[in-house]
C-alpha cells in the first residue's frame, strides 16, 4: 500500500511542477507582451535550420516578418489543429505571404526528418515552411523562444513517445526581433489580422 502511495505522491508532484513551469512561461511571455521596450528583452532571434526539402534555411535571408509555431508531426491532436488555423489564415488572405512567412519548427528532431515534415505539411497551406535540425540546433532555437519541452520516453529505445510543449505562435520582424505571441488555442484569423495593424 505504501508503494502505491509513494507513486501517487510522485505523480502529483510531477504534475504540480509541470503546471508551475507552464504558468511561469505564460507569465514571462505576458510580461514581454506588455513591455514597451520589447526589443530589450532576450526573446527570439535568428536561426539556421533545414527545411522540408532538405535545404538550408537561414531566417536572416527572409526579408519579411515570420509567424512561427513550435510543434511536432507525431502530435496526435493539438499541433495539426494549430497548424490548420495558421494555414486557413494564409489561404483566406493570399496577399499575406508577401509580408509574412509562416514557419513550423519541430521540437522533435529525432523523428521529424525533412521527409516527415514534408509529408505532414502536404495537408496544409503550401506557404508554410517546415524546419528541423539536429538536437543541438533545435535546443538552441527552443532556448531563444523560451519554449517548454518535455519528452515522455519510457526508455531510450521508445519511438512512440509524446512531447509536452508550449503551444504558442510567435510573430517576429524582418530582423528576427520579437514582436508578439499568441496562445495557439486563441489564435484566430480575426484576431491575427486585427493585431497585424499594429506591426505592419
Amino acid at each position: 500500500m505504501n508503494k502505491y502511495k509513494t507513486i501517487f505522491k510522485k505523480n502529483i508532484l510531477m504534475m504540480m511542477i509541470l503546471i508551475i513551469v507552464l504558468g511561469l512561461s505564460f507569465w514571462f511571455l505576458d510580461l514581454v507582451q506588455r513591455n514597451k521596450h520589447i526589443n530589450k528583452i532576450p526573446l527570439g532571434g535568428g536561426f539556421v535550420l533545414t527545411n522540408q526539402n532538405g535545404e538550408i534555411f537561414d531566417s536572416k535571408k527572409i526579408k519579411k516578418k515570420k509567424l512561427i509555431y513550435f510543434g511536432y508531426t507525431f502530435c496526435p491532436d493539438v499541433c495539426p489543429f494549430d497548424i490548420l488555423r495558421i494555414s486557413k489564415v494564409f489561404e483566406n488572405n493570399p496577399s499575406l505571404i508577401e509580408q509574412i512567412q509562416p514557419i513550423f519548427i519541430t521540437v522533435d528532431p529525432e523523428r521529424d526528418t525533412p521527409e516527415n515534415l514534408r509529408s505532414f505539411l502536404e495537408n496544409f497551406s503550401s506557404d508554410i515552411i517546415g524546419l528541423t535540425g539536429n538536437n543541438e540546433q533545435i535546443k538552441e532555437v527552443i532556448k531563444k523562444f523560451k519554449i517548454y519541452v518535455k519528452y515522455n520516453k519510457s526508455s531510450e529505445l521508445d519511438s512512440n513517445y509524446l512531447v509536452d510543449h508550449s503551444s504558442l505562435v510567435f510573430l517576429i520582424d524582418e530582423k528576427d526581433n520579437y514582436l508578439r505571441f499568441y496562445r495557439s488555442n486563441e489564435f484566430t484569423e480575426y484576431k491575427f489580422i486585427n493585431t497585424l495593424k499594429e506591426v505592419l
